[in-house]
């Protein structure tokens, strides 16, 4: 990667410190495909894949202050994706002896792995809360949409209504999702919310 490059990053890097939800928007979109290519070789599961980059990109945000002093924004990006990836095929051999002694030996790089794997797990159930409190019709909306991957026409042709209808709905349901996070002092981007579940 030229220096060009890892300049605009470490802009974006910068911008996203900030709180800036366009240039988050702007390294989610850039890094997805390249992410998944690296994801999909470890995991071989595009629900995996899906999940680990979206914790890759919620761990980003929730650590954005921290981002400013990142040198090198690729690498930190594909590093954090790669130890994601790892931990996730670890998981699935534990009973390997040597995931346990890699386990030993970075023991704090673990505690520090649990307390984002909450964060997530926190985040995730204030979602479903935020969900649950919806209106019934924008309650099914949403969750068509977003849970069963529906496009706005197919939800519209499912329940009967205007396409219009079904984006007003959901405009204002992550509008609504993204207030109730903020009242628990959790601060996502709307590209986050769309994208967590």
């Amino acid at each position: 990667m030229d220096s060009k490059q890892i300049n605009i990053e470490k802009e974006l890097f910068s911008r996203v410190a900030q709180g800036d939800e366009e240039a988050f928007n702007t390294l989610f979109h850039a890094y997805v495909p390249r992410l998944h290519t690296l994801v999909m070789k470890v995991t071989r599961s595009e629900a995996v894949a899906k999940d680990i980059i979206q914790e890759v990109f919620l761990y980003l945000w929730i650590d954005r202050e921290t981002l400013a002093t990142v040198d090198v924004p690729q690498n930190w990006i594909f590093k954090i994706a790669y130890n994601r990836s790892y931990s996730w095929l670890a998981r699935q051999f534990s009973r390997n002896r040597k995931y346990n002694e890699f386990r030993q030996q970075n023991a704090a790089e673990g505690e520090e792995s649990l307390e984002h794997t909450v964060a997530l797990n926190e985040t995730a159930r204030l979602i479903h809360e935020a969900t649950s409190l919806l209106p019934d019709q924008a309650r099914r909306i949403f969750q068509l949409s977003r849970e069963t991957g529906l496009k706005a026409a197919e939800v519209a042709d499912k329940l009967e209504i205007s396409v219009q209808t079904v984006r007003n709905s959901l405009v204002r349901s992550v509008k609504f999702i993204k207030e109730y996070l903020a009242q628990n002092g959790i601060l996502l981007p709307t590209l986050l919310i769309l994208n967590f579940l």
